[in-house]
């Protein structure tokens, strides 16, 4: 799924091509997609003749706002992408959207596991509520990450995961984040020190930024609005490479299930001191 380096990648490119465009038609909208209470037709009928404000993110959804105040909604599921190109009338296999801009290019999302979709967004267009601080948010400090775990017996891994508490965050730069941070990603969420927290906040901005930097990490399906890859994948330190060297210390990366998620870390620079067996099943 793409994450909060992808979605926001895809958001910088999205509104380079609608912000002051209007959309002209709505050549396809698959009904199967479409979330909330403007349904299929009436959401086709709602979007022609919109013009783009503004395109904002929160977590990993997307906010096309519209210059009215009203919006749409946009999450990409599993494998879903958020395309511009130019008006072919051949729309690729899994097309499930097609808006056409006053520009001449158009707008697809094309999602194979269609786990994507999209909602009408009433003005003032805020998308979802009930999130957590978006880490690389000014108000995502230290202390504020502190409060988000303390006291919490669940895993450090399950608790970044969960979008009420931190949002935007997924399965790669949690990873990624906690390997840095020399953290077990099976570790009572509750039992950091000071110094342990401080040390996860900077791990997981700094992982969130650099890979904003290299355009997010594709592995089979993710790619940018202009269908690029995005190259972190050769940066990552533990995530996809089990089996591999640390690049720290040599250890074999290890592979385990952890909150019920495929889980990557090194053992020796992330220890498993205090972590009950219980909570985490390796598979090297």
């Amino acid at each position: 799924m793409p994450e909060l380096p992808e979605v926001e990648t895809i958001r910088g490119d999205l509104a380079q091509a609608v912000v002051g465009r209007i959309i002209t038609t709505v050549e396809w909208l698959d009904a199967r997609i479409v979330r909330g209470d403007v349904r299929g037709t009436d959401l086709a009928a709602r979007l022609v003749g919109r013009q783009g404000a503004a395109v904002a993110r929160r977590g990993k959804f997307l906010v096309w706002r519209f210059t009215s105040g009203a919006g749409l909604l946009l999450h990409l599921g599993m494998s879903g992408r958020l395309t511009v190109g130019s008006p072919s009338g051949t729309w690729p296999r899994h097309t499930h959207l097609v808006l056409a801009l006053s520009s001449g290019t158009t707008v697809q999302l094309v999602d194979p596991r269609r786990f994507g979709r999209v909602a009408w967004l009433e003005p003032p267009a805020e998308g979802p509520g009930g999130m957590g601080p978006e880490p690389l948010s000014p108000r995502f400090t230290a202390e504020r990450l502190g409060k988000i775990l303390a006291g919490r017996r669940a895993p450090i891994k399950a608790v970044l995961l969960d979008q009420r508490r931190v949002a935007g965050l997924g399965n790669i730069y949690v990873d990624e984040a906690l390997f840095r941070a020399h953290l077990h990603p099976a570790r009572a969420a509750g039992s950091l020190a000071t110094r342990e927290v401080g040390a996860l906040h900077r791990a997981i901005r700094r992982v969130l930024r650099e890979a904003l930097a290299d355009r997010g990490t594709t592995f089979l399906d993710y790619r940018d609005a202009y269908g690029q890859v995005g190259v972190h994948a050769a940066r990552l330190g533990v995530y996809g490479r089990a089996g591999e060297p640390c690049r720290r210390c040599g250890t074999p990366i290890v592979r385990m299930v952890v909150a019920a998620r495929g889980t990557h870390l090194c053992a020796r620079c992330q220890p498993s001191a205090g972590v009950p067996e219980t909570d985490a099943e390796t598979n090297v």
